[in-house]
């Protein structure tokens, strides 16, 4: 009993002692680490880390209608931030 309950605590607290991994499914349902640290890429995108040591990217997306559209990556969740608002694709 007690190597049960040892487990059922290690494997619930897992998440949180190792980091979140991000998709696009859970995004909007677990925590999230504060940034740590970001730089700009000198193109108008920025990159970097979160306090679990996450990398993150956001880079700008050229298009013909003249929307500032950029795509924000962590993980393998990414979504589209624009001057109109946030689209989950």
């Amino acid at each position: 009993m007690k190597i049960f309950l040892g487990g059922m605590i290690f494997f619930t607290l897992l998440p949180f002692l190792v980091g979140a991994y991000y998709t696009n499914d859970n995004l909007g349902t677990i925590a999230h680490s504060k940034p740590v640290w970001f730089l700009t890429d000198g193109n108008g995108g920025f990159y970097g880390a979160t306090e679990d040591g996450t990398a993150f990217t956001q880079k700008p997306i050229t298009n013909d209608f003249g929307i500032r559209l950029h795509k924000f990556q962590i993980d393998s969740a990414f979504f589209y931030v624009s001057d109109r608002g946030v689209i989950y694709a």
